[in-house]
């Protein structure tokens, strides 16, 4: 937690406390992409409870590496294609 000008602030991801909707388009076809969550959800059973702050990515690489960044996967159900976007947090 962050304390700023005496209030407590949290970094948060603001996808996934409900902040902002994100449209994807597919590169393959053009379709609509439906947001699945994030990536952290589905490289194992344990990584839910790592800490953020071990979580983050590189753009160039598409690996994990850093910290306090959220990575959501987007599918398109019209060509079955998968893409990823990194969605910076914001303080709460």
């Amino acid at each position: 937690m962050i304390r700023l000008e005496g209030k407590d602030m949290d970094l948060v991801c603001p996808l996934c406390n409900g902040l902002i909707i994100v449209s994807e388009l597919c590169d393959r076809c053009g379709g609509p992409m439906a947001e699945q969550g994030k990536m952290e959800d589905y490289k194992g059973p344990y990584s839910p409870y790592v800490d953020h702050e071990s979580f983050s990515y590189d753009m160039n690489k598409s690996t994990a590496i850093g910290d306090h960044l959220c990575v959501h996967l987007f599918y398109c159900e019209k060509c079955g294609a998968w893409k990823h976007r990194v969605v910076p947090p914001v303080f709460f």
